[in-house]
Order: C-alpha cells, then structure tokens, then sequence
C-alpha cells in the first residue's frame, strides 16, 4: 500500500514540473515595419530562422538579417532571440527567449521556457505554433497581415 502511495505522489510531482511563459507586450502599433533580426549562429535547428521570420511577416515585418553579435542600435527596431531545442523521445524546442528594441531601448520580450519541464507531456511543442503564440503576445496592437496583390499586379 506505500509503494502505492509513494509512487502516485511521484507521478504528480512529476507531471506538475514547471513550463513557464511571460511577455512583456511592446506598444508598438504601426504596420509593415522593417524588423531587423540579428542573427544567432548558436541556433542551428534546421529551419529555426525560416519559420521565425515567417511568422514576424504574417504579422507585417518586413525581416532583415543582420549579422551575428550586431549591435541592438544597429536600426530602428532590432529583434535578438536565444533559443534551445532539446532531446527526450524528440526534438522539441525548450527555450524561446524573444526581445524587441526600439532605437536601442528593451520595446517587448517574450520567454518561454520548459527546461524545467522534467516529464510534463506539454514541452513537446512544435516551433510554428510557439512562436506564433509569443508573438501574436509580444505584439498585441499589430493584427495579422494579409498580403494583398494589387488587381495592376495580376493584370500584369
């Protein structure tokens, strides 16, 4: 009957670990902005940099790269991340830390974070949604944008 006991209340213990999640919103409100992302060579999961700038685009960034270790006053409004994936069954991403400078000024973050997620079943997250997610929070004032072509394109 111990063992019993001692066993679900380590199943609990186990499946509460911690998966945390906190965002500062930027106020930043004005549309198809150029965003410039510095680059973090220390990311390399495949497709890390495609999916993130997709997502900055569907909100109405205009993305430019620039190099690893530029400086946050490098433009107007610079984005620097830190990120890592993590191994247990899968490939999952365990760490997304997002910030936002407005003319060298911290403008948003967003952190989401399940290294200490220890056996909780929700870490495995995939990249698009995640990201999707903390964005959508870190820019609550910027609707999604829809890229429309105009009808002297399609005649064209």
């Amino acid at each position: 009957m111990k063992l019993h006991i001692f066993v679900a209340a380590t199943m609990v213990a186990l499946s509460g670990c911690a998966i945390t999640q906190n965002v500062t919103p930027s106020e930043l409100d004005q549309r198809a902005q150029e965003l410039c992302l510095v680059r973090n060579s220390e990311v390399v999961q495949d497709g890390f940099h495609d999916v993130y700038q997709r997502v900055l685009e569907k909100k109405g960034f205009k993305v430019r790269w620039l190099p690893d270790k530029a400086a946050i006053t490098s433009c107007p409004l610079v984005g620097t991340y830190e990120v890592i994936y993590r191994w247990d069954l899968a490939i999952y991403l365990a760490r997304a830390d997002l910030r936002i400078y407005a003319d060298g000024k911290e403008a948003g973050r967003a952190l989401y974070d399940s290294l200490s997620g220890g056996a909780n079943m929700s870490k495995f997250i995939k990249t698009e949604p995640k990201l999707t997610e903390l964005i959508d929070q870190l820019f609550p004032k910027l609707k999604a944008f829809l890229r429309i072509t105009p009808l002297a394109e399609i005649a064209a």
